[in-house]
């Protein structure tokens, strides 16, 4: 049961490090996205729906004067929405 604990805790920490608070101010920055994604399921069913593996998301948030460079490496996964309204990415940077 520990492992699974860790495990699920780690998902998470690592699913909110890839995203940005909504209406926060990046300035002045490098946004990196070095993921290294390989034979990975990403999968979004239902309506309004996101999955993400190895993405940068930023959503109501401005990014001004910084860099952004993607150099992910992503080979063998699957990238699937199904349902109205849902996104799927994959070693992607969103800016929206």
């Amino acid at each position: 049961m520990k492992n699974l604990t860790k495990i699920v805790v780690f998902s998470v920490a690592a699913i909110l490090s890839s995203n940005v608070m909504a209406q926060s101010t990046v300035e002045k920055s490098i946004i990196l996205n070095s993921a290294v994604n390989k034979g990975n399921a990403t999968v979004a069913i239902g309506k309004d729906n996101i999955a993400s593996t190895g993405s940068v998301n930023i959503k109501g948030s401005t990014v001004t004067k910084s860099i952004i460079l993607n150099s992910s490496v992503n080979k063998g996964n699957a990238t699937v929405a199904i349902g109205e309204g849902n996104t799927a990415t994959t070693g992607s940077v969103t800016i929206e």
